[in-house]
């Protein structure tokens, strides 16, 4: 993950504003694809010597020669991703957003197929061998398939003369911000239970405790970033061209909106999560205490989400380089609370750390994006609403749970009231002028008149 990290996070988004930036300049824009492509084929030359060379290191490291084989056979699926890089980038830019989606798709049916053959046909001295192969071939051949996207999408390659400064200067420093992130996960790993055991906890109870903040209940938190981080992919192209534009008036509407909906889609889940937390991880792990932690924690959601699409919004704006800086920034925070607080909150100065990092980071964006666009939204209006929101709904939420899970089974139940939670969280969005109801009437009309017409 760290090999991809470094191939398949700055150089997609420095190629999509290249495109976006250089519509008019074809030869420009292709240009930095073919620059784009030859950074990332050196970058997988060096991966592949580092990984050849350094192979006694890897196999100490790992403890097991069976580990190293695995990233060897893992190996052309960082390289084919580093390929891919580019070509991404180009159809990204270009808001073709179906055709990446479809090859991500595409790569996961072929990994998931392609596992079954091998444990089906072959015989393996490890059993993660063919999962391994899988991920391989199946990055070669959606990667393939993102190539005859990118020509069908009248994408080419032109001399990269003049396109390799600018490439670099956008990409690298999201590059070593998402490094850092990929970094930071195995760093706590190994930081907070040694910390945890210096505040009282065993060695069992520090990993024990560990392995279920990391592996069950962050994973449910960072739900609403999966749509969060949908909606952040998808205004780049659009962000970038109205500042290329220097189109402020549009620029301030679309980012008030982005950061509105991002408000939305974090605080809709909290109320759910507080009163059901624990009955959601007896069901899905069987661990009341992943239970615990969801329904104290959730409220990361919403600085996570903040700081992700913030982020996103800097980058689209050529401020790729205080992302960056305000990234170190929220690390100092994060190891500083997972170094001081295990002696006063345990596990949960994991979250602290986190929730503080990302609220820093997402405040200090909001500054910068005001202190650029000449704005001076702090967004507290809707925050104080969906805060005050959040009580009703949650207290209806638990009543309902404790109704109905008497007559219907426990998955039914937590179904139902999720269902039922989301929609009375939007009633009462609407009820306190948090969503115009009145825009989605006036789309339906326009649908409806459309409909009529087609038909006479």
């Amino acid at each position: 993950m760290v090999f991809v990290t470094i191939l398949n996070s700055g150089l997609p988004l420095a190629v999509s504003k290249s495109a976006i930036v250089n519509k008019n300049n074809q030869q420009k824009n292709y240009g930095s694809i073919t620059s784009s492509l030859i950074i990332s084929l050196i970058l997988c030359i060096v991966i592949t010597l580092v990984i050849l060379v350094a192979k006694p290191f890897l196999s100490s490291y790992f403890e097991s020669e069976n580990a190293y084989l695995l990233l060897l056979l893992m190996l052309p699926a960082v390289l084919f991703t580093g390929v891919y890089t580019p070509f991404k980038g180009y159809l990204w830019g270009n808001e073709k957003f179906f055709q990446v989606s479809i090859v991500e798709f595409i790569e996961q049916i072929i990994r998931i197929v392609c596992y079954f053959v091998c444990i089906s046909l072959f015989s393996f001295s490890d059993s993660l061998f063919p999962a391994g192969i899988s991920l391989s071939v199946a990055c070669v051949l959606s990667t393939l398939i993102g190539i005859v996207f990118f020509y069908t999408s009248k994408g080419r390659l032109k001399s990269p003369k003049h396109c390799f400064k600018p490439i670099l200067k956008s990409a690298a420093p999201i590059t070593l911000v998402r490094l850092f992130t990929s970094l930071t996960q195995p760093f706590m790993a190994f930081l907070l239970p040694l910390r945890l055991v210096s505040a009282g906890f065993t060695n069992e109870q520090a990993l024990s405790q560990l392995g279920i903040a990391m592996g069950m209940t962050l994973p449910l938190i960072s739900i609403p970033s999966t749509l969060i981080g949908s909606l952040a992919t998808a205004i780049v192209p659009n962000l970038t061209e109205l500042n290329n534009k220097k189109d402020t008036l549009q620029l301030k509407k679309q980012i008030a909106v982005a950061i509105n909906f991002t408000l939305c889609c974090s605080f809709i889940v909290i109320p759910f999560f507080i009163a059901l937390g624990e009955p959601v991880c007896l069901f899905l792990y069987d661990n009341i205490t992943a239970g615990t932690y969801l329904k104290n924690a959730c409220w990361l959601i919403v600085p996570m989400g903040l700081s992700q699409i913030t982020t996103s919004i800097l980058n689209s704006l050529n401020l790729e380089t205080k992302t960056f800086k305000y990234y170190i920034y929220s690390c100092v925070i994060l190891i500083l609370s997972i170094i001081v607080l295990p002696k006063y909150v345990g596990i949960y100065a994991l979250m602290f750390g986190m929730g503080l990092s990302m609220l820093l980071v997402a405040i200090l964006n909001i500054i910068k994006i005001n202190k650029t666009l000449n704005a001076n939204k702090t967004y507290l209006g809707i925050i104080t609403k969906l805060i005050f929101i959040t009580f009703p709904t949650m207290f209806l939420t638990k009543w309902i749970y404790n109704l109905i899970v008497l007559f219907l089974p426990k998955f039914m139940s937590i179904a139902i009231t999720g269902i039922i939670s989301v929609i009375a969280f939007t009633i009462l969005m609407a009820l306190f002028n948090i969503i115009d109801v009145t825009h989605f009437k006036s789309i339906y009309k326009v649908k409806i008149k459309n409909k009529k017409k087609a038909q006479a």
